[in-house]
């Protein structure tokens, strides 16, 4: 075999591990919805082998400059929304600040608790300054059972 023979060989096979590794890091890695902001956290829950796709919950919270709470979505991973609406601290009776509204790296088993009497699951979204965003609707009854045991998984 003849040196230019050896170079294109060598470079087929170069090519086609790097399109191997990229097509595999892609697969791994879950696109962004359309209607999520940037700074968006996923939560992967499973990966879908048929559709080589990872299977999770996209998660977005935003202050809301004229409300005395936050907005937080919650998208499958196609983003399609699961739930979305006003949020306020777990342990807290004021919105979060723009500033420290960053989420956390979360679990899925710890996205979603249930609502005591209610038989419902609703997102608790974790931030980096550790407190937890819930549903403001559901803040009161949630905060009385986060004193004496915080976060009953229910997925």
């Amino acid at each position: 075999m003849n040196v230019a023979r050896k170079l294109a060989l060598v470079s087929l096979i170069t090519a086609g591990v790097v399109l191997t590794v990229f097509h595999g890091a892609t697969a791994l890695r879950p696109s962004l919805p359309k209607d999520m902001p940037g700074d968006s956290e996923f939560v992967q829950s499973g990966y879908d082998l048929q559709h080589n796709e990872p299977m999770g919950d996209w998660v977005s919270c935003t202050a809301n400059s004229s409300e005395d709470t936050d907005f937080c979505r919650v998208t499958d991973n196609h983003g399609t929304v699961i739930y979305q609406g006003d949020f306020m601290p777990v342990l807290g009776s004021e919105k979060v600040p723009a500033s420290q509204l960053r989420l956390a790296s979360m679990d899925s088993k710890n996205l979603w608790v249930e609502v005591p009497a209610e038989a419902l699951s609703v997102p608790a979204i974790e931030l980096t300054n550790g407190q937890t965003l819930v549903p403001a609707d559901d803040s009161y009854v949630l905060a009385d059972r986060w004193r004496k045991k915080p976060a009953v998984n229910v997925r």
